[in-house]
């Protein structure tokens, strides 16, 4: 056999390995075993292919190789019967026989075989990247814009953190699990639908824009839809809201109580954009949003907390002092920083 003819073996070898043998490729590799069945280098180059597949790195089902070697033997055996020759093996070099005996009489078996390994390496690869998950941390202080391998579009902020499996975009529902807020542009896909899962609650959605806030140390979690629908699942499977663009859902974690309101949805969504804007928003809830967004402690007077302070202003590229000095201009309050510690007194 010449050096062309064995590599034109050796590719016909390979495309089975794929899976991409076509029907006349198949009948030339079956004429050719037939023909050259003495061929040394042919022996050598079966062997080579077989060995090569018990070198990978694949986790074979031991019942289903048992079985297929079985097969091969039956067959074998059966050829000894017809042809009434006394063919002899050696228990201990059964696979050296075994590769003469395929190459000659059974490469729709070989072939069968060599499918089946790709297969089950195959499925084994994506049962693996299924329970693989992914976390992405946006840190105190930062915000992390990135790409699910869906092609959802999502934004961290502060303090937040999102899990996910490597092979959502394999996967019948698509489940990602949020601590802190996440705002997310689903990738729409109709069939599989996408859920984000917070304490408690499933946010399902297909095609959608929302944001959804659910940190460990608030007493609501809240939605705000901007494009598409959105509906809240209870951890029995039950539906216990739906929301239509421009509106809030917000849950009281103390007393499981479900509010929805219409809103400008950019009160709750603009911090994506790198901007905190604050219409009529209690003080409480401003110290909150602005010890995440400067990743400070901010300690207040009670009796501020108290007074029913309201604050309006946006945030953009200030620095914590120049939003300090913005928050005593147009409050009655005095303020100090001290590294990251910040003191909010009222004025005497």
């Amino acid at each position: 056999m010449d050096s062309n003819h064995k590599l034109d073996f050796n590719y016909l070898l390979g495309q089975i390995l794929s899976g991409e043998l076509s029907n006349d490729e198949k009948n030339d590799l079956s004429d050719y075993i037939q023909s050259t069945f003495k061929d040394h280098d042919l022996d050598l180059l079966m062997r080579e292919h077989w060995l090569g597949l018990e070198n990978k790195n694949i986790l074979a089902d031991e019942k289903q190789l048992q079985i297929l070697k079985n097969r091969i033997i039956s067959r074998i055996n059966q050829t000894q019967t017809s042809s009434k020759k006394g063919l002899r093996f050696s228990p201990f070099d059964w696979k050296n026989y075994l590769i003469r005996a395929a190459a000659v009489l059974f490469i729709p078996l070989l072939m069968s075989s060599l499918y089946v390994f790709y297969r089950m390496d195959r499925k084994i690869g994506q049962m693996t990247a299924s329970t693989v998950v992914q976390q992405v941390i946006a840190s105190p202080g930062s915000r992390v814009h990135f790409m699910l391998p869906d092609q959802t579009e999502v934004w961290l902020n502060s303090g937040s953190m999102l899990e996910f499996p490597l092979a959502l975009n394999h996967q019948e529902r698509r489940k990602v699990k949020l601590s802190g807020q996440g705002y997310f542009k689903v990738s729409h896909d109709e069939k599989h639908p996408f859920q984000v899962e917070i304490q408690g609650l499933n946010i399902q959605a297909l095609g959608t824009s929302f944001d959804v806030s659910s940190y460990d140390d608030d007493n609501q979690i809240c939605s705000t839809l901007e494009e598409g629908s959105i509906a809240l699942i209870n951890l029995r499977g039950d539906e216990v809201a739906r929301l239509i663009p421009g509106q809030k859902v917000v849950l009281d974690k103390t007393t499981n109580s479900l509010v929805i309101k219409n809103v400008d949805t950019a009160l709750s969504t603009s911090w994506k954009d790198g901007k905190l804007i604050f219409r009529d928003t209690p003080l409480s809830e401003v110290i909150k949003q602005l010890e995440r967004w400067f990743n400070c402690n901010v300690h207040v007077d009670k009796q501020l907390l108290n007074s029913g302070l309201m604050y309006t202003a946006t945030i953009q590229n200030e620095t914590l002092g120049e939003v300090l000095r913005m928050l005593e201009i147009s409050t009655s309050v005095k303020t100090k920083i001290e590294k990251r510690e910040v003191y909010i007194d009222s004025k005497k």
